[in-house]
């Protein structure tokens, strides 16, 4: 675990995304007590976390389905276990990142504020998560802590063919930067901006990361 700017930055997940950021937190996240423990050795590690940035979703989250044909276990195994590994990290983060004043930022695909066909349980996580980061963020704001979330392209989890389709479904314009941008040199920069101590006033916001495609926000 290295750090994004000079400072102390974890990153959770285990997919290009997460890699291409940093490398990821060492939690399968199974429950909340495995969570603590992961960000309690990665504090340890650090000497002090100054932000958490958290990409993980369950794998079948990411699988394309119809959604009247998943199961209860399907949905529990995917769109629930996501959130709930959302909240166990926000609930392990407060402590570690108050000591820090530092910051917690979400990236979530942009399909949570538009929808997607055969990807529901994505959409519905990502703004179930969106909504976690603006509560998190008015709560811990007296506390010199930040929250936000970032919306990048659905390409950064999907594969381009099934990225390409879905933005054109979602969208009615090509990106205005010409793609949907690259995560070490588009993504990381900016949410290295998060963590600055003159970013100290923006809380609660989602910050669309996805070249100009989604403009509805």
């Amino acid at each position: 675990m290295g750090p994004i700017t000079d400072r102390s930055v974890v990153v959770t997940g285990d997919g290009p995304l997460a890699d291409g950021l940093l490398d990821g937190l060492d939690c399968a996240f199974e429950s909340e007590e495995d969570v603590r423990a992961a960000l309690a050795v990665a504090d340890q590690r650090l000497h002090g976390i100054d932000q958490v940035v958290h990409t993980w979703l369950a794998p079948g989250v990411v699988q394309a389905h119809r959604f009247v044909e998943l199961s209860d276990d399907e949905w529990a195994d995917g769109c629930e276990r996501s959130l709930a590994a959302a909240w166990w990290l926000a609930r392990a983060s407060a402590e570690p990142l108050r000591a820090t004043s530092g910051s917690l930022v979400f990236v979530v695909p942009t399909l949570g504020m538009a929808g997607a066909a055969d990807f529901t349980m994505l959409a519905a996580v990502a703004e179930g998560v969106r909504v976690l980061a603006k509560a998190c963020g008015r709560q811990w704001g007296v506390d010199g802590v930040t929250v936000n979330t970032v919306a990048a392209a659905p390409h950064h989890w999907l594969d381009a063919e099934t990225g390409d389709a879905l933005t054109r479904a979602i969208s009615l314009s090509t990106p205005a930067l010409g793609n949907a941008g690259r995560i070490t040199d588009d993504l990381a920069p900016l949410i290295a901006l998060l963590d600055d101590p003159d970013a100290h006033f923006l809380t609660a916001a989602t910050l669309v990361a996805d070249g100009g495609t989604w403009v509805g926000l």
